[in-house]
């Protein structure tokens, strides 16, 4: 207990040792470029620790060219968080934000910027990352853009206190929850159905309740209404929290606000609580069942768009394989135009939920799955023997690993989906090394004013 003890200790210290004291002098700075995270940054000279360092400084809700008083916040190697405290200069792209809970909300980084300008950084932000590692695409399609209000998925945090509930989202450099008044990147039905959170929690959540809600607004089907929301509700304070009570609460109030189903973690497994209807959504023309707190894209739009622009990568292709497939929304939409599918997925209950509608639809002949982590056994060459054209649309970090073994297999065309340009530019490059040219990529932004920036590659050789 005592070698806990000093563990924790020391990563209090840590933690402290980043932080600068509320009263620390405001700093003047010019903001000289966005950084990859979305801030403001700019260059001081900053005493600290009776040392004067040249440090750079990161500053939310701040354009280039601003010349601003920012309140220090904490210091690290790569330089000073801040917020700001005077605009003595403010940007000709600058405008108001949309919503009200800009810039302290976590989801959005640009509320402030113009939409063009904001397209053009993330274009931008993408060649120079290629450029850094000398991967040219013939060509960069102009991004096609979400519209406001489409967000179909959401991660709310729930925490109840002594005279209200608050349901939102994280604070950007903070621990507070901050609620997202006049959100307007969330569907209204999201919208909606965080309402209905703050009063259930009000009315049946205990004092000091700590609850992670993940809501997936299922697709329409053939430009029919949405066929509701899937909501996986996960306590996340020590003590147990979903007394028979409470569970019976919740199928009740499920049924007042259609939900297609509720879930709740139950020794860490979801477990459903409501569901009227078996849950479904479309990939091309197989229905499936997405899991409680399954992966989906973002918004309907930019998943169409995704489907196309990978439909039209690997149109001829007979036998394909899916890396990272989750429950299949990139290459379902093929299986009537294929003859084999392998779908790799480490997330056991995605893969089962792909295997079921592929199967429901009478193409389970078609279909290989298998359940793996690519990040520590990637696929080998010997083992894509049969496959011409590759799916591949790894997390954040991307799939260096499994890139490495692509290029020294015999597949012909890779369709590389990211939503990070930096590890996108990293594995595209192992590609290119290998022999592969990089025909086109194709920008998709689901993530409207905020950093992120969806990616589709195409790959031939």
């Amino acid at each position: 207990m005592a070698e806990r003890s000093h563990r924790s200790s020391q990563k209090r210290n840590t933690r402290n040792k980043s932080r600068l004291p509320k009263n620390a002098a405001p700093i003047a700075v010019t903001i000289t470029h966005i950084g990859g995270r979305g801030d403001g940054v700019g260059t001081v000279l900053y005493k600290h620790n009776y040392q004067e360092l040249e440090c750079s400084v990161f500053v939310p809700a701040s354009l280039p060219g601003e010349n601003i008083i920012a309140q220090p916040l904490s210091i690290n190697k790569q330089g000073i968080k801040a917020r700001i405290l005077e605009l003595n200069s403010s940007a000709p792209s600058r405008q108001p934000p949309q919503c009200n809970a800009f810039p302290a909300c976590g989801g959005c980084s640009f509320q402030h910027w113009t939409p063009a300008e904001i397209e053009a950084w993330k274009l931008q932000l993408l060649i120079t990352h290629l450029e850094r590692v000398n991967v040219s695409a013939a060509s960069i399609r102009p991004s096609l853009t979400s519209p406001t209000k489409s967000r179909r998925r959401a991660s709310f945090h729930i925490r109840r206190l002594a005279d209200k509930a608050v349901v939102g989202f994280n604070e950007r450099m903070g621990k507070r929850i901050i609620d997202p008044d006049g959100c307007v990147i969330l569907d209204p039905h999201l919208t909606n159905l965080r309402t209905a959170l703050i009063e259930f929690s009000m009315a049946h959540l205990p004092i000091g309740a700590t609850v992670e809600a993940q809501a997936n607004l299922l697709a329409k089907e053939d430009g029919g209404p949405y066929t509701g929301v899937c909501l996986y509700m996960q306590n996340k304070a020590a003590k147990p929290l979903w007394t028979v009570e409470r569970k019976s609460a919740l199928c009740r109030w499920a049924s007042t606000q259609q939900l297609a189903r509720l879930s709740i973690d139950d020794q860490h497994s979801p477990l459903t609580l409501y569901a009227p209807t078996r849950p479904r959504t479309k990939f091309g023309t197989i229905e499936v069942t997405p899991p409680p707190g399954a992966f989906l894209q973002a918004t309907k739009h930019g998943e169409d768009i995704l489907q196309q622009t990978v439909a039209e990568i690997l149109d001829g292709h007979k036998y394909i394989a899916d890396l990272f497939a989750g429950c299949g929304t990139l290459s379902l939409p093929l299986i009537d135009q294929i003859s084999g599918l392998l779908a790799v997925e480490s997330d056991i209950s995605a893969l089962t939920a792909l295997k079921t509608g592929v199967d429901a639809s009478g193409h389970g002949s078609r279909l290989i799955t298998q359940d793996r982590n690519l990040f520590d056994v990637p696929l080998l060459p010997k083992e894509l023997v049969k496959t011409s054209g590759v799916i591949i649309d790894p997390p954040r970090n991307g799939a260096f690993a499994q890139c490495q073994k692509l290029a020294c297999s015999d597949v012909a065309t890779v369709a590389m989906v990211s939503c990070n340009p930096a590890s996108f530019a990293r594995d595209a490059a192992c590609l290119t090394t290998a022999g592969f040219i990089l025909d086109w990529v194709q920008p998709i932004d689901q993530f409207s004013y905020s950093n992120h920036l969806e990616l589709v590659g195409a790959f031939h050789r």
